[in-house]
């Protein structure tokens, strides 16, 4: 697909498809079992039509807003994503350097293949960096991690909390996507048939989790590293070692949202994990609104999964978020060419609630409130 034709994230989605192996793109893409949750956390989004209000004067419409102390020029954060250069070289550094010039977060994921140094580095300290955490078994080995992002500049400590086990993601199961690749003949004709994105990774070389330690003899694999016996005194803990804002990833409850803002949490994003994890667990959109009126006073209430237009943004917006964490649409962007698809990925979802917002009379990110939208009933 011609560069020209990219025009919405799902062209980016279609594109990347075709460029990336199945390895990375089964890695990439679907979710848990079924795909149930995957599946809702899109048609979701059907359940809400916009109000509209005419002649307001929108020549001028403002995007940013301010979370955790930052002032944002979208409602939007590059949320973390593990193994990201398995889709594109260095894809953290131009993940981050993206968010960067669109003056939104960049959270760098712990099983990032760029190390929380290089990627600070690379960005020569500018923009707003937050750090995602997985508790290790180790306590003194993630404390040594927490410093080290601490010490690189990060600005908050994102715990996410929905993956005491991993969850059963099939297409991944059944083509071995995991670091590090072990090669077999299926692999090598599926590469065969990528030869741009082989000839990119011959020649850069094959990915590693980079904030770990490698050997040749023993090549570091996270999952058996990860500490899955995690509750609500390891955030205590966390919270005596890290003085800066902590938001957790992967709230799902109310109940659980009204834990976090009781252990003094800034923020928490109601997540899903994009389907990843329990299939048939609710779309954060579900729950989104509900957590916002018990807790919304007390910590930053955000979300995640499933967004792919600027108009799906708005709607979370108008249900209360503080703002959105994207996950696979940069990715798409990253993994069809690098720096520049993110760019355009943001640029695009910027353009579309530019667009929603105009057409329903609201000039910032400030007036959208419930009252532009409504939920349709089966019967409407």
């Amino acid at each position: 697909m011609s560069s020209k034709k990219l025009v919405s994230v799902a062209d980016y989605q279609y594109a990347a498809s075709k460029r990336l192996p199945r390895i990375a793109f089964d890695y990439l893409e679907p979710g848990a079992e079924d795909q149930v949750t995957c599946q809702r956390n899109r048609d979701v989004f059907r359940s809400f039509e916009f109000q509209p209000r005419v002649l307001r004067n929108v020549a001028q419409v403002d995007l940013s807003t301010g979370v955790l102390g930052a002032r944002l020029g979208l409602p939007l954060v590059v949320g973390p994503t593990g193994f990201a250069g398995l889709f594109w070289p260095d894809a953290d550094k131009h993940l981050a350097a993206s968010a960067a010039n669109a003056t939104i977060p960049f959270v760098l994921s712990t099983a990032s293949t760029s190390s929380i140094e290089d990627v600070a580095s690379d960005c020569n300290h500018s923009g707003t960096r937050w750090f995602q955490l997985y508790l290790l078994k180790d306590r003194d080995a993630t404390a040594d991690m927490v410093a080290r992002a601490d010490a690189a500049g990060y600005e908050a400590l994102v715990l996410t909390v929905d993956t005491p086990c991993a969850g059963k993601r099939e297409a991944s199961m059944r083509h071995g996507s995991r670091l590090p690749l072990r090669l077999d003949a299926e692999k090598v004709i599926d590469f065969m048939k990528h030869p741009a994105w082989t000839l990119q990774m011959l020649r850069y070389g094959q990915p590693r989790l980079a904030n770990f330690p490698h050997s040749r003899r023993a090549p570091f694999v996270m999952e058996a590293h990860l500490k899955r016996d995690i509750g609500w005194d390891d955030v205590r803990w966390l919270r005596s070692v890290w003085k800066k804002p902590i938001i957790l990833k992967g709230i799902q409850s109310v109940d659980d949202a009204r834990l976090a803002a009781d252990q003094g949490m800034d923020g928490i994003v109601v997540s899903n994990h994009g389907g990843r994890q329990l299939d048939g667990a609710p779309s954060p959109i579900q729950v989104l609104e509900h957590a916002v009126q018990d807790v919304g006073n007390h910590l930053a209430v955000m979300a995640d999964s499933g967004f792919r237009r600027g108009a799906d943004v708005v709607k979370a917006l108008a249900l209360g978020a503080k703002c959105i964490w994207l996950g696979r649409a940069t990715l798409y962007g990253v993994a069809v060419s690098g720096r520049p698809g993110v760019d355009h990925v943001l640029s695009v979802i910027e353009d579309e609630m530019r667009r929603t917002m105009t057409l329903l009379g609201l000039r910032s990110v400030d007036e959208i409130d419930g009252s532009v939208i409504r939920r349709v009933s089966a019967s409407s």
